[in-house]
């Protein structure tokens, strides 16, 4: 098959894309674009990167390219996503996928008319316990129906009140806090494990209210660093997510599914030893309470948990950048998708929608 030759616009999480396509196969980056030149030329001589750009639509309009990972701002993505399908090329965007879900309907549809592999970056989904989880659901092992979900994602990635004010603290350019940064993956496993969310609860804090900005100048926090969403999924399944981003020591992800004949626990916490597979738990039958259960070799093949940093980019980052570029290949389209994109983001939505009002909404 043909190599597909990619583009990447944006840094910092960049580099976990930049890894992501350097261990799949027929997987060739040719293009990298930054607004910093120095920072853009640090990026491509590391990751071996031949073209380098600080404007985004020169590096869309490279002869050659085929497809392109925009790891920007929320801000950005509706109009550097479009001007990617009017080039003919094929999208992987992070998540959030827009500022919202009227913006994103309308990269839906730009996908669609334009006959491209449209993805949304919910790399989440590949972390080993979590898709060995997914068998299991999709199996029975929970039982015939699902009753209730919990899940909680705590990090202290937002804990000090000295952190410089940017961009993520500002919604016109963010869209959301903490909802985009870790709660639409909650949205997303939910989804995916159980089924589409059919009415929202939810309440927001901002608990660090202003931050410094680069002269020392307190600048007002626009989005929460903190949230509370309850929810009701298809087929009456009650959920009730907890995040924080401000929840010191801590970089926690837990979600706990209970059925009608046993029930499953994933965790994944960067303070335990083998944290890269994440850990699951289970218990059916007459288990009287959850073990541990093994991951298939499988799930974990090609894993280097020696390095779980660089894991998470050529690993579990590793395994949608393979299947973006099969999807290329095969001229098909694969999940998560646009579509997945948007879902999450109605819930997003809703969900800022109702901590406005204090009641709930129906999507």
């Amino acid at each position: 098959m043909a190599v597909v030759r990619i583009g990447v616009i944006g840094g910092g999480f960049g580099a976990q894309h930049l890894q992501g396509y350097g261990a799949t196969k027929d997987a060739d980056v040719v293009a990298f674009c930054q607004r910093s030149s120095d920072k853009a030329e640090a990026t491509a001589q590391e990751y071996g990167v031949p073209y380098v750009y600080t404007d985004y639509r020169r590096l869309l309009a490279h002869e050659g390219l085929d497809a392109v990972s925009i790891v920007a701002p929320p801000h950005l993505h509706s109009e550097m996503v479009l001007e990617a399908f009017r080039q003919g090329l094929h999208v992987l965007c992070e998540k959030p996928l827009a500022l919202n879900s009227t913006e994103a309907q309308v990269m839906l549809k730009a996908a669609a008319t334009a006959g491209r592999v449209h993805m949304t970056a919910f790399n989440t989904r590949h972390i080993p316990a979590l898709a060995y989880m997914k068998e299991l659901m999709d199996d029975g092992y929970v039982g015939s129906r699902v009753y209730h979900v919990e899940s909680r994602w705590f990090s202290e990635s937002r804990a000090t009140p000295g952190q410089t004010h940017y961009w993520r603290h500002r919604r016109e350019l963010a869209g959301f806090g903490v909802l985009g940064d870790i709660g639409v993956h909650v949205v997303d496993r939910l989804r995916w494990l159980i089924g589409e969310f059919e009415c929202v609860w939810g309440h927001a804090d901002t608990i660090i209210a202003d931050r410094p900005n680069e002269d020392g100048l307190p600048q007002p926090v626009t989005v929460e660093d903190s949230f509370t969403l309850q929810a009701n999924l298809a087929g009456g399944v009650s959920a009730c997510v907890r995040l924080s981003a401000v929840a010191r020591k801590s970089n926690y992800q837990n979600l706990e599914v209970y059925g009608d004949a046993g029930m499953l626990r994933f965790t994944f916490d960067r303070n335990v030893e083998g944290w890269i597979t994440g850990h699951l738990w289970g218990a059916r039958g007459d288990t009287r309470s959850p073990e541990p259960l093994e991951i298939p070799a499988h799930y974990i093949q090609g894993l280097n948990a020696a390095d779980p940093q660089r894991a998470q980019g050529e690993f579990i980052f590793g395994r949608l950048t393979r299947d973006f570029v099969e999807a290329i290949q095969n001229d098909g389209q694969t999940s998560p998708s646009f579509v997945d994109g948007l879902a999450a983001q109605r819930v997003l939505d809703s969900a800022l929608k109702s901590s406005e009002t204090q009641h709930w909404v129906t999507l």
